[in-house]
């Protein structure tokens, strides 16, 4: 058989999907992913190392993660069964369209609602898996449209719909009774809340979850400090949790990422609250900086990151600021509003001073 027979075998999906790309060769000052720009200390390095010194990586991992899952149930609520993990959310999604496939009644694919611009791969993930995504477009202050997301909802009856609070890239929470109002409006629909960036916004839509059996919550340590360990989890009703473990993989997380993680959520927890307050305070006041320059506009932000409208020509600015060794992120795909944006990650303090010097130098 030829390649091109062999091709012919691929999922019909993937001709319209493009694959998640990564940027080569990370240039000095790394602004554009969405990690903690801070490395760990000393200290929490080495009792990271004590942790994995007595590792027996001749043996598969726990396959349950039940310390992980009890670190997890004890710091953010909830039983250990409500948790299912993952290799970061990008797993977890997969997990649910895997699990939640099933079409309803006189349907040819089963719906997945999206407002958008949003996380990728909440549609790529989707597409890749056979389902409809179906986008809703935010309003122009990147707050939900209420309206059009309850009548995309009665019409395309979704069997999944994703809220990213704080939304990646706009970097805002959408307005809380506008959330609670649609998930309890539409109880036949699981309702993913991503929380993965919640940690720098101070607030958490766990209590109000809980009362609710179709409504989810993902986060993940990606975020805060541990972008390394691909570490993910989605709390959901136990009744659902019981399936997802169905379609999970067998030892999905390592030994390495689980003894991390569950350190990251217990003796490492103080360490990451303070990088993360120090976080928040750069991010007000590279905002302030950035803001300065008439070409430059910060959208309010609840993240790790700025979303920055510029009123001139964006891939000019990003490859001068290559040139000066910082990366950001640029749109080329997507909403057509992101065209004229860059995402800034924020970064320690001298990595956002070098970004502002080159601005001012680029920009004058």
């Amino acid at each position: 058989m030829s390649i091109e027979s062999l091709k012919t075998l691929l999922r019909p999906e993937l001709p319209q999907v493009s694959p998640y790309r990564v940027p080569p060769a990370p240039p000095e000052v790394r602004l554009d992913a969405n990690e903690s720009p801070f490395p760990l200390p000393p200290e929490a390095r080495a009792r990271i190392a004590a942790a994995l010194h007595t590792t027996e990586l001749h043996r598969y991992p726990d396959g349950r993660a039940t310390r992980l899952r009890a670190a997890l149930a004890h710091g953010l609520g909830g039983s250990p069964g409500e948790y299912v993990l993952g290799a970061g959310s990008d797993e977890l999604i997969a997990s649910l369209a895997t699990a939640m496939y099933r079409p309803r009644a006189g349907a040819q694919r089963p719906v997945v609602l999206i407002p958008e611009p949003t996380f990728v791969m909440y549609r790529m993930t989707s597409e890749v898996h056979g389902w409809e995504p179906v986008g809703v477009p935010l309003d122009d202050a990147w707050e939900l449209d209420g309206d059009a997301m309850a009548e995309a909802m009665e019409r395309t009856q979704p069997n999944l719909v994703y809220y990213a609070i704080p939304n990646n890239p706009t970097g805002n929470c959408f307005a809380r009774d506008q959330v609670e109002s649609l998930v309890d409006a539409f109880a036949d629909t699981l309702h993913v809340i991503d929380e993965a960036y919640g940690a720098y916004s101070g607030q958490s839509f766990a209590t109000f979850a809980e009362e609710r059996p179709h409504c989810a919550l993902m986060g993940t340590l990606s975020k805060v400090g541990f972008a390394g360990i691909r570490v993910g989890w989605v709390r959901i009703h136990e009744a659902l949790s019981a399936e997802l473990e169905k379609v999970r993989q067998p030892f999905n997380l390592n030994t390495a990422s689980q003894i991390i993680a569950t350190l990251a959520l217990t003796d490492l927890a103080p360490l990451l609250e303070d990088q993360i307050t120090s976080i928040v305070a750069e991010r007000e006041r590279l905002a302030g900086e950035l803001n300065r320059h008439e070409a430059l506009h910060c959208y309010p932000s609840a993240a790790n990151f700025l979303l920055v409208r510029y009123a001139g020509d964006i891939p000019a600015l990003c490859e001068a600021l290559l040139d000066r060794e910082v990366a950001v992120r640029q749109f080329s795909s997507g909403d057509s509003r992101l065209r004229s944006c860059i995402r800034i990650t924020i970064g320690t303090p001298e990595e956002n001073g070098r970004l502002v010097q080159a601005v001012r130098d680029i920009l004058g």
